[in-house]
């Protein structure tokens, strides 16, 4: 079983009044139906024409339109068309973007990348192969969606006017870098909460460093005209992506117990005095190898900061935290049984963040 979801443009619209020679507002809901009939569905429209390729009548065809009378004028009318052509699982949804430049990238491309992600999220909790068709829509609307294909890992459809077959953006076999994230992660949780003010999130981020909190500005919008500051909708995307790999890993089995002995688990440098650690290094490094599905905790280099946190979780099992006292920090890598992002992050979550809070 597969769901296809497909943003939905004017091309219907557009195509049926260089038809009939007439402005796009004249075209009647009859005449559109009669377009069908003139030129074929896969002249008629974008989305009809990639989706005559890309999907089967049995599929579940979800179509995202504008918050426009165009938009939704086009989506009612292909849905109509698909369904009396025998496609029974045909649905549409509203996208709150609007021809408002405004309040485009702050709150319409944010719905957009809300939407897709809930959508994405509900086909797999029914067990269904994803995929997006982004042929239909205006350009960023393709961009958001390609981007956010790319980052939960779901192929994405699309076909230039001129080429008769699509061209497919293949789901990367990699995962996509949510450690900015989850190292400032009390942060982003805050400012997902309610709108935020800027001086409220200037105030927040001055206890980190200048180079991190400017990396933590990329993946926020500039303040509004109300001083309000939003995730970006990049920053959206990732920040959901977090969300959903704790989903996931909620699901999965425990990882498998090490068959190294806890002794053996600490790196010989931690044993040593002679390196000056943060206070209670050596003990938590215990308190961790007591861990069965534990493997190596090795030591790195220090930091100038008092902030314990994680930094890095990672496909192989590898976490990376910031144990510190009230002088410096020192990075501790923690290699672990746990295998992909998912379940990686909820053993860290489960066992490796109380440690490093207590």
């Amino acid at each position: 079983m597969r769901t296809i979801i497909t943003t939905t443009g004017t091309s219907l619209l557009s195509n049926a009044a260089r038809e009939l020679k007439k402005r796009q507002n004249e075209v009647t809901d009859e005449e559109l139906r009669f377009v069908w009939k003139q030129v074929g569905a896969e002249a008629a429209s974008a989305e009809t024409n990639s989706l005559l390729k890309i999907a089967h009548c049995d599929d579940e065809i979800v179509l995202l339109y504008t918050t426009t009378p165009e938009g939704e004028k086009c989506a009612k009318e292909i849905q109509r068309y698909l369904q009396n052509q025998n496609w029974s699982k045909v649905r549409s949804r509203k996208l709150p973007l609007e021809q408002n430049e405004a309040q485009f990238e702050r709150h319409g491309l944010r719905e957009l990348v809300n939407i897709l992600i809930d959508e994405i999220n509900e086909a797999e909790r029914q067990h269904r192969e994803v995929i997006i068709n982004a042929t239909g829509g205006f350009k960023a609307e393709i961009a958001y969606t390609t981007m956010v294909g790319m980052i939960f890992q779901v192929p994405v459809k699309y076909i230039y006017q001129y080429f008769q077959q699509p061209i497919t953006f293949p789901a990367l076999p990699v995962s996509w870098n949510i450690d900015l994230l989850l190292e400032y992660e009390s942060f982003f949780a805050w400012l997902d909460e309610e709108p935020r003010k800027q001086s409220e999130v200037e105030q927040r981020l001055k206890v980190i460093s200048e180079p991190e909190r400017d990396r933590v500005w990329q993946l926020l919008l500039p303040p509004d005209l109300e001083e309000y500051v939003f995730l970006s909708p990049a920053g959206e995307i990732l920040w959901k992506r977090v969300h959903q790999q704790r989903q996931i890993g909620e699901l999965l089995a425990q990882p498998n117990a090490s068959s190294v002995s806890p002794a053996d688990k600490i790196s010989s440098s931690l044993d040593e005095v002679k390196h000056h650690y943060p206070k209670g290094t050596l003990a938590f490094a215990q308190k961790l190898a007591e861990l069965e599905p534990v493997e190596e905790i090795i030591a790195g280099h220090f930091e100038n900061t008092t902030m314990r946190r994680v930094k890095k979780v990672d496909d192989d099992g590898s976490i990376r935290v910031l144990w510190a006292d009230n002088n410096k920090a020192v990075n501790i890598t923690i290699r672990t049984t746990a295998r992909g992002q998912a379940q990686t992050l909820r053993f860290c979550d489960l066992y490796i963040r109380p440690q490093l809070n207590s």
